[in-house]
């Protein structure tokens, strides 16, 4: 059996991002918004287990990150009651999830949030270019808040 790599959130996230904006680029709208969901998961993820804890102290492995699965809203959760538990947590991984990103996080217009449920194409506004762009500049903002983190973190 061949080895696998480990996983790696940042690494992930970024291959999506780059993946996203070529699909954006070349008219592909609906795929785009599928992968702009899996940059918010993984945004989440990397935040979790480079730089929280859990309530019992101990840090997120990759399991206990991946029994997630795509939950976006169980992994920012995590994140509040991470930041929530010291006050002395920077505001660099404050990510607002419901402000800064809520056509993903949220979904907006009448239409549900980001769910890969929706892979097969029922989800009528990600065949849209405008409802796209929405998707791309929170992936964006995404983006650019983690690296801040990478860049300005411990």
């Amino acid at each position: 059996m061949p080895l696998m790599k480990p996983v790696n959130f940042l690494e992930t996230m970024e291959r999506m991002y780059i993946d996203s904006r070529i699909l954006y680029d070349k008219g592909e709208y609906y795929n785009c918004c599928y992968l702009c969901g899996y940059i918010l998961e993984c945004a989440l993820k990397y935040i979790l287990q480079e730089h929280a804890v859990k309530q019992d102290g101990t840090s997120y492995t990759v399991n206990d990150l991946k029994d997630f699965r795509h939950n976006t809203s169980k992994l920012n959760q995590q994140l509040n009651d991470w930041l929530s538990m010291t006050a002395g947590i920077s505001s660099m991984y404050r990510l607002d999830c419901n402000n800064e990103c809520p056509y993903i996080f949220v979904g907006r217009e009448g239409y549900p949030h980001w769910d890969p449920a929706y892979r097969y194409g029922d989800h009528t506004k990600w065949y849209e270019r405008e409802y796209c762009k929405k998707y791309m500049q929170e992936s964006e903002f995404i983006f650019r808040f983690v690296a801040g983190i990478v860049v300005g973190g411990n």
